[in-house]
């Protein structure tokens, strides 16, 4: 449990403050959720910069392709820690975006401690092996991932060559290398999350898995800029202006991501909670005129960020061709309330009738403001304390105690009220409960498949939370009112996961309002909702059941963490063309002959 997140959410729900449950976790919003500035990557580069942390490159051992070690060097809060990354040339049709491929382009990892020559030793050895290496309590975090096919060799020649690159080649994509996963808590030896003290710099959720993804970003970089000077000696240069914060870090991600969604209701909630609580708080301010400002430049640096993007369909979410539309309704209602005392809430109330798509924009961009001052600069008090509290509400307790003496008519009150929306949902329909989740006995990854193509046995995931709790109630209502539910557990063991689902889920915001059993049902949606808590964006469907997405676009690098480094990294607008070009990416192009 956390307490203070309980008493936060219920005290803002009382007061009308925070937005409807049943409004907030619809599947079509989840499907809408941008990354905020309390997203993990943002979280963690502000703890970084202001706990002076420093990242050093302590090893490069690369050939002209790019093969070879790379290893980074990061002092955190009287902690060091070690970015080792191996990597390879693979042919094209070596290159993958699925997690159980058996080979990378790179392999790496994120380790405590300094490394002496038989640390290095047994990380070459196992590190490249991936899940079936084996490593200690030192590593952290395991990640793998490739080059981008279409970018990475561009990016070298052209460098090589002294020229920067041109935004009709790279401009919709943002990224030169991908990853595929992030291992982190105890998987194959590694430290689990219990393991960090509790003023370790990596002990809030995911930390050390965005600080692997950002190294692995700065990676990505140094890689073409070395592999650019041994192809173009004297003549080669490395990146300049814009893109050397232009690309981010590229991924895949597909239905290993969905059952997360609904066997973690405390975590959810926390995650929706924190944004919420966040909104509320912008909301409240009342609109001087630096805040204004500063919010018309939010809406300046979105409109010039897609407007700069592809027009490459991304349905069922909107393209950045079509946002550019979705910005300029926002930019139009909000000098219209501008002038309002509290502009910021006429702004959500207006939004709360839109799109969804708008909807959830003008949620992101507002969140923008919390924490700052009145004149509309960051104040760092302020800045510090909502942070540390973020980190204290993302720690919960995943577990409840079962109230196995309560009678059944209390029982059934309780899920009247915990699960409203689930006894009002219809799931009569055959349709409604076509597909089980299942762990495949291969690769132990999810799949979705036809309940008629495989038995349950030990596959199930349990993730068709509607339909237990629908079962339960049916159930309890044939027995005896003043029936213990300790009996009905004890002779339906059937409903022992919707019973203890009954009291795990004692918060708001944790239970996504929708049924992956049912034919139609979209994975992307719960997909994007936790990639944007994550810190990704740029979303690139590529079926129903996976998409791609970038992290870290935009971010200061590893030098730009002293001095002068603000939060304001996200949204990058594209850098401008050399010399001689049109102008014009080939998306824009494409985008004006289309006459939109």
């Amino acid at each position: 449990m956390n307490g203070e997140l309980n008493h936060l959410v219920a005290e803002g729900l009382a007061s009308g403050l925070l937005r409807d449950p049943d409004l907030v976790m619809a599947p079509g919003r989840l499907g809408a959720a941008r990354l905020t500035r309390y997203s993990f990557s943002r979280t963690m580069l502000r703890r970084a910069q202001r706990n002076g942390w420093t990242v050093a490159r302590a090893h490069l051992d690369l050939d002209i392709d790019g093969q070879g070690e790379v290893a980074y060097r990061i002092e955190a809060e009287g902690h060091v820690f070690h970015f080792v990354a191996f990597l390879q040339a693979l042919s094209e049709d070596e290159h993958t975006d699925r997690v159980i491929a058996e080979r990378w382009e790179i392999a790496a990892a994120l380790v405590e401690g300094e490394l002496d020559d038989a640390q290095w030793q047994h990380l070459r050895a196992n590190v490249p092996e991936q899940e079936r290496g084996r490593l200690g309590p030192d590593v952290l975090t395991l990640t793998r991932g490739n080059r981008s096919l279409r970018f990475f060799d561009y990016l070298v020649t052209e460098l090589a060559a002294g020229r920067q690159p041109d935004p009709e080649r790279v401009g919709d994509a943002g990224y030169i290398m991908r990853s595929t996963a992030f291992y982190a808590n105890g998987k194959f030896g590694m430290r689990s999350f219990g393991g960090y003290a509790p003023d370790h710099p990596l002990a809030a959720p995911y930390r050390a898995q965005f600080l692997a993804g950002w190294c692995y970003r700065e990676l990505s970089y140094d890689t073409v800029e070395h592999c650019a000077r041994l192809r173009g000696g004297e003549a080669a240069v490395g990146f300049e202006d814009g893109w050397r914060t232009f690309f981010g870090l590229g991924n895949a991600t597909g239905l290993g991501l969905v059952p997360y969604g609904f066997k973690h209701p405390r975590i959810i909630n926390s995650w929706v909670a924190i944004r919420e609580l966040s909104l509320a708080r912008v909301r409240s301010l009342d609109g001087t005129t630096e805040l204004v400002d500063r919010f018309r430049g939010w809406l300046q640096r979105a409109e010039e960020h897609y407007r700069t993007g592809t027009s490459e369909d991304a349905t069922p979410f909107f393209s950045p061709a079509q946002l550019i539309h979705v910005v300029a309704d926002i930019t139009e209602a909000f000098e219209q309330v501008a002038e309002e005392p509290r502009p910021f809430d006429a702004l959500a109330e207006w939004a709360a009738t839109q799109h969804v798509e708008c909807s959830e924009m003008v949620v992101s961009l507002l969140i923008e403001l919390d924490g700052l001052g009145s004149d509309g600069t960051p104040d760092p008090a302020r800045m510090v304390e909502l942070d540390d509290q973020c980190d204290r509400l993302l720690r919960v307790t995943e577990t409840a105690e079962l109230e196995l003496a309560m009678t059944v008519v209390e029982a059934l009150e309780l899920l009247e009220s915990r699960f409203a929306w689930v006894l009002e949902t219809d799931l009569g329909d055959d349709r409604n409960r076509t597909k089980w989740w299942v762990y495949s006995t291969n690769t132990e990854e999810p799949r979705r498949i036809d309940r008629s193509a495989l038995g349950v046995s030990d596959h199930d995931m349990g993730i068709d939370i509607a339909y237990r709790m629908q079962a339960l109630a049916r159930d309890l209502r044939t027995w005896p009112s003043d029936a213990h539910l300790g009996e009905v557990a004890a002779t339906r063991p059937d409903h022992l996961l919707a019973i203890e689902r009954l009291f795990v889920s004692d918060q708001p915001y944790g239970e996504p309002r929708d049924n992956p059993c049912c034919d139609d049902y979209l994975p992307l949606q719960i997909q994007r909702f936790q990639l944007a808590q994550y810190g990704m964006d740029n979303f690139k469907p590529k079926s129903t059941d996976w998409l791609r997405v970038t992290l870290f676009q935009g971010a200061p690098r590893h030098g730009d963490l002293v001095g002068g480094y603000t939060d304001d990294w996200v949204l990058p607008p594209l850098p401008s063309p050399p010399a001689g070009s049109t102008g014009q990416t080939a998306s824009q192009q494409q985008h004006d002959a289309a006459g939109q």
